[in-house]
C-alpha cells in the first residue's frame, strides 16, 4: 500500500438504474446493423432493475433453448398475468413476514427470498414452514411435511432446490402430471427472483422498451 492511501475498502453509491442508463443504443455491444453481439444481454440484471426488460425475456434469457421445460413455457409466457405472486394474499403474506424477520446481509440473498415467496405462496404452505426461517438462514428440517398436498410438496422441494439441497428436476417440472400448472408457474418466478434478485417484481409484459 502506497504512502498516505486509505486503509477503508471503497464503497460505490448504491443507485437505481434509469431507462435512459440502459440504453442498448449506447451499450458498446449492440449495432444498429445486427442488434446485441450476445444471445443474451450481459447487462440483463441492471435493465431489469431499469424497469425496462419483460417477463418473456428475462424467461427466456434464464432457461436454455435446449431445455425440455420449452413445452409448457410457451404456454407460461403468453399468459404472464403481469405479475410473479399467487394472489394478492400472497404478496401481503411474504412482505409481512420478510418485515417481521428483519434485515441480515448474509442471509438476505437473493435465494433466501426466491425460497420464501414460494413458501409464503398460500397459507397452508407457510403453516407448516414458516418455522424453518431463523435468524441466519432456513432450516427446512423444521417443516410438517405430513399430509402435504402435491402441489405444496413440489413448492417446498422446488425451495430446497433453491437452497443448494435436493430440489426438483428439470424432468419433473416438465411433466404436468407431477408438477401442476400453478406450481410450475410459481417455480419459474422463484427461480428468476434467485437469480436477479428481487428486482424481477417490476418485469411487465412484453410492453417494454426494448430494442
Amino acid at each position: 500500500m502506497s504512502k498516505g492511501a486509505s486503509v477503508y475498502p471503497l464503497y460505490i453509491r448504491k443507485f437505481t438504474y434509469s431507462a435512459e442508463d440502459v440504453d442498448c443504443n449506447l451499450c458498446t455491444e449492440y449495432t444498429r446493423k445486427i442488434g446485441c453481439r450476445h444471445e443474451v444481454c450481459p447487462f440483463l440484471a441492471e435493465r431489469i432493475e431499469a424497469g425496462v426488460v419483460s417477463y418473456q425475456s428475462a424467461v427466456k434469457a434464464m432457461i436454455p433453448r435446449r431445455s425440455i421445460l420449452w413445452n409448457r413455457l410457451s404456454a407460461l409466457l403468453q399468459n404472464y398475468p403481469g405479475y410473479l405472486w399467487a394472489d394478492s394474499h400472497h404478496k401481503t403474506r411474504m412482505e409481512l413476514f420478510n418485515h417481521q424477520l428483519g434485515y441480515n446481509k448474509s442471509r438476505n440473498t437473493p435465494s433466501y427470498y426466491a425460497a420464501m415467496f414460494l413458501l409464503t405462496s398460500n397459507q397452508a404452505l407457510f403453516n407448516r414452514t414458516g418455522n424453518c426461517f431463523y435468524r441466519s438462514g432456513i432450516e427446512f428440517g423444521y417443516a410438517t411435511l405430513g399430509g402435504m398436498s402435491p402441489h405444496n410438496q413440489a413448492l417446498y422441494t422446488a425451495a430446497k432446490g433453491l437452497r443448494n439441497a435436493r430440489g426438483v428436476t428439470e424432468a419433473e417440472l416438465a411433466d404436468p402430471s407431477q408438477i401442476d400448472d400453478e406450481a410450475f408457474r410459481l417455480i419459474i418466478n422463484a427461480m428468476l427472483i434467485a437469480k436477479y434478485g428481487t428486482d424481477v417484481f417490476k418485469l411487465k409484459g412484453e410492453t417494454t422498451h426494448e430494442p
